[in-house]
């Protein structure tokens, strides 16, 4: 049962596993402690051998009597389980001891001689003479605190591996009953947390078939007893609110019906509904239209203004431009006709006096011809420079604002060059020129000025046009680009000029137009972006 079943499955494995890594750790600490005491205890062996060789040899090296140490050497390996012996005093004498030789040498292997330094030292390695492995140990000679040269000394390593093979036979013993113990602690433990478990998941089970008559009855003070209780009062409520639903759902039929009867009828409103709101948007697509067409008819009437209003400036620039070569004209005639009356006349005057009539008729329709092709709309974009229109605009109502002795300042830099619509970004710019021009008539400005700037800024050509009127005030600042919104009296101002320039830039040139309050008056800069243009 408990095999089979997951939860004690997964508790057991846990369990088990658990307390085997600690085991396996202790274990592994264990053997490594033992290991280094055995090693320790031969090291000790050794130290207390070296003590004695030292301490009965100590007259022998300083008289140095070498017959009493190899003899001494023999006789001492012969009793004790050392395989040799090597004494090297510090004029560099090697007598090494066998047990059943000894020699004298000047040199030993440098193994061996490697480990000859100011402590004592060991090491597991093969003997160079009798190639086994051995536990070897090299202490300095120390008589009356003076160094007198190195003792070597060889042990056996047959003792050392006998032990580590029993240690190791023990500790599998102690490690297969540590198993057994492990799997029924493990075993045992997890049958005590998955046993109530498996109970409430059996009843659980049988209650989720239907039969809702089982509880549980685990009767612990734990977690699981609590979860056992609090289950048992859930398939109470389940029961209660079984018996609730089978009466609920003997009065259901009626509820539907009634239900059934209200959705009729409100089918029917919503049919009604339907219908009134397909009218309405027959009614709402006539008014849509309607409204298109009228506003299409309001943005043809508004270009048509425009056009009367730019074409009414041009003809109070034409007067301007015009007053002074008719009165040259007029006067030219008059002194002709004066002169003819008087008798005062002669080839040359007359010659002289036609002459000023032609150039002046020859300037007048020149001025024609500009303001004719002023008001061509282009068909294509063009490359051109925009100092060229500013000049062309500025030559446009040069007269007028002569008139008005306003002064215009340039800042120019001539070598820009965009492309679009020259013609229409002529006329922008000759709506901001006439705006800032009315501007300072109205306000009787001293020393009326229009400053101009034109200048790159990044990717952008940007032309700024400023007067000195004192600026916009800000309750209106964001209405002036509107359509119809004018400061101006009504004969003197459609409202449409300054919107058909943002129109312009905006639409036609893919650019910005804005304007702000400077320290002189209002600034209006039109950025057109370079890079779009090519």
């Amino acid at each position: 049962m408990f095999k089979l079943n997951k939860i004690f499955t997964k508790i057991f494995i846990s369990m088990f596993l658990a307390i085997l890594f600690f085991s396996s750790i202790f274990s592994i600490y264990y053997i490594t402690s033992q290991k280094k005491e055995i090693i320790k205890s031969l090291e000790q062996e050794a130290k207390s051998i070296a003590q004695i060789l030292i301490y009965s040899m100590s007259d022998a090296i300083v008289l140095d009597d070498n017959s009493y140490i190899v003899e001494f050497n023999y006789d001492f390996l012969s009793h004790h389980e050392l395989l040799n012996s090597i004494v090297i005093e510090k004029n560099n004498k090697y007598f090494i001891i066998n047990k059943d030789k000894w020699s004298y040498e000047t040199n030993i292997d440098t193994s061996m001689k490697s480990l000859e330094k100011e402590n004592s030292v060991y090491k597991m390695m093969v003997d160079p003479s009798s190639k086994i492995e051995v536990f070897h140990y090299v202490t300095p000679i120390i008589i009356s605190g003076s160094s007198w040269g190195h003792i070597h000394l060889s042990f056996s390593l047959q003792q050392f591996h006998k032990k580590i093979e029993n240690m190791y036979y023990s500790f599998f013993t102690f490690f297969v009953i540590l198993l057994v113990i492990i799997f029924l602690i493990s075993f045992f433990i997890a049958r005590s947390f998955s046993k109530p478990i498996i109970s409430l998941n059996e009843v659980a089970n049988e209650i989720s078939k239907g039969n809702l008559g089982l509880r549980s009855f685990n009767n612990n003070s734990d977690e699981i007893g609590h979860l056992s209780k609090s289950f048992n009062m859930m398939i109470s409520k389940i029961e209660s609110s079984q018996k609730e639903l089978k009466d609920s759902y003997e009065k259901l039929e009626d509820r539907v019906e009634e239900r059934t009867l209200e959705l009729n009828k409100t089918n029917k409103m919503l049919e009604d509904k339907t219908h009134e709101l397909e009218q309405l948007n027959q009614v709402l697509d006539k008014k849509v239209k309607e409204e298109v067409e009228k506003r299409a008819k309001q943005e043809k009437l508004l270009m048509h203004q425009s056009r009367l209003a730019a074409m009414g400036e041009m003809i109070g620039n034409i007067a301007h431009q015009w007053r002074q070569p008719l009165s040259m004209i007029t006067t030219a005639a008059s002194g002709m006709k004066v002169e003819k009356e008087f008798g005062l006349s002669n080839n040359e005057s007359e010659l002289n006096k036609i002459e000023v009539i032609i150039k002046t008729s020859n300037y007048l329709s020149n001025t024609i011809e500009d303001f004719s092709n002023f008001f061509k709309p282009n068909k294509y974009k063009e490359t051109f420079h925009i100092e060229d229109k500013l000049q062309q605009s500025l030559e446009l109502v040069a007269s007028s604002l002569k008139f008005h002795h306003i002064t215009v300042e340039e800042n120019l830099d001539k070598t820009i060059e965009i492309k679009g619509f020259p013609n229409e970004y002529a006329q922008a710019i000759l709506n901001i020129l006439t705006n800032s021009k009315d501007v300072l008539v109205q306000r009787k400005i001293k020393n009326p000025t229009i400053f101009i700037k034109l200048y790159k800024d990044n990717n952008y050509a940007v032309l700024e046009i400023e007067d000195n009127a004192g600026g916009i005030d800000e309750k209106i600042i964001d209405k002036i680009f509107e359509p119809y919104f004018t400061t101006k009296h009504k004969y003197q101002g459609t409202g449409i000029g300054l919107y058909m320039s943002k129109m312009i830039v905006e639409e036609n040139m893919q650019g910005k137009l804005g304007v702000e309050n400077s320290k002189h008056g209002a600034l209006f800069k039109i950025k057109i972006p370079i890079e779009l243009q090519s």
